[in-house]
């Protein structure tokens, strides 16, 4: 993929996906500026990166702040002069029977997951219009299966995601005009501390399956390709996405589920 050279600033960078994101975009020759409100693990991240001779540099990062998105930007600007992609993949999963999601916590949901792609699209849209103009420049927005469909205990979670569906393609459809692409990824159960942490906050809130295992098996056994997602299989998807060779996909929503939600 032609993704050689190419800055690109990746949110929730500490673990799961967006970890798995960084090293392979990074394996592809792209230069990672890593955020994450959590500095530690994003320096972790850039360590791995850079131990495997790649090209890396970490930010805390408050994604719900919009000085602090102003921040990272400015940072990126001062060092590189161009921003080629942004992969807005900070997220938080609640877990509640709807009836017990306090308005609160319904709230941070959004602010995490909502706010915080709007915030983003809005802090690079001038940096990446000018790297755009000599190539294209790429968004991708990490929505799941659950911004597709309903799903029991996470009606905070799928009001989320569904807006990260649609707030991408409005998106896409103004910044077309700037040569910037901007996607959504749906993934199922990815086997990441988010995701199995959710399906753990499931069964504690009396979801009827005897134990983690059991429920990452089921979901396999009901999954066509027979498995649960490992971080890699989106992180392939995200970095196609991040490519020239997507540069005609744009307000598409890229489905990464083992064939679940096709049944």
């Amino acid at each position: 993929m032609q993704l050689e050279d190419k800055i690109i600033l990746v949110t929730g960078a500490a673990s799961g996906i967006g970890r798995q994101t960084c090293l392979t975009l990074a394996a592809h020759g792209v230069r990672i500026y890593a955020s994450d409100l959590n500095a530690k693990g994003a320096v972790e991240t850039c360590e791995e990166i850079q131990d495997a001779g790649g090209r890396a540099t970490s930010l805390q990062h408050d994604v719900t702040d919009q000085a602090s998105w102003c921040e990272v930007v400015e940072v990126i600007e001062r060092q590189e002069g161009r921003l080629n992609g942004l992969v807005n993949s900070a997220g938080l999963m609640v877990v509640r029977p709807f009836h017990e999601t306090e308005f609160e916590l319904y709230r941070r949901q959004q602010t995490v997951n909502v706010d915080s792609v709007w915030l983003g699209c809005q802090a690079t849209r001038t940096i990446l219009s000018r790297s755009a103009a000599s190539g294209g420049a790429s968004v991708v927005n990490l929505s799941s299966i659950l911004g597709l469909k309903g799903g029991a205990m996470h009606s905070a979670y799928c009001t989320s995601k569904g807006a990260v569906r649609l707030m991408s393609k409005a998106i896409a459809v103004e910044f077309g005009k700037l040569r910037i692409r901007v996607n959504s990824v749906h993934p199922g159960l990815v086997e990441t501390p988010l995701g199995l942490g959710s399906m753990q906050d499931m069964i504690d809130h009396g979801a009827p399956m005897p134990s983690l295992e059991a429920a990452v098996s089921m979901v396999a056994q009901r999954t066509p390709l027979g498995r649960a997602a490992q971080p890699i299989d989106v992180a392939n998807v995200i970095a196609f996405l991040c490519a020239d060779e997507s540069q005609y996909v744009t307000g598409s929503e890229l489905v990464v589920d083992g064939g679940f939600t096709a049944q």
